[in-house]
């Protein structure tokens, strides 16, 4: 495996897990009034594209990265919708 490769292994694991403490203190807690709706929004559709794009380049880590991140973000996504005081 070569040094690119391990980088972009280490850099998809570091940025996935960015959003776990986020969904099990919203789990938790049952509380999501302070998460904004619009920057899940943009994290969707943006890590939608950066697995297009590493789809056509055929970047593994970051297809695995950006895929798990867009996941992450549609679960908040859900707990908003089922947590949110401010519907």
């Amino acid at each position: 495996m070569t040094i690119e490769v391990i980088l972009g292994w280490i850099a998809s694991l570091l940025c996935t897990l960015i959003l776990v403490p986020q969904i099990i203190k919203a789990f938790t807690t049952k509380h999501t009034d302070d998460i904004s709706m619009y920057m899940l929004l943009l994290s969707v559709a943006g890590n939608a594209f950066w697995v297009a794009h590493a789809s056509m380049t055929v970047n593994i880590p970051l297809i695995v990265g950006a895929g798990l991140i867009s996941l992450m973000s549609v679960i908040l996504i859900a707990f908003k919708f089922k947590f949110d005081t401010r519907h």
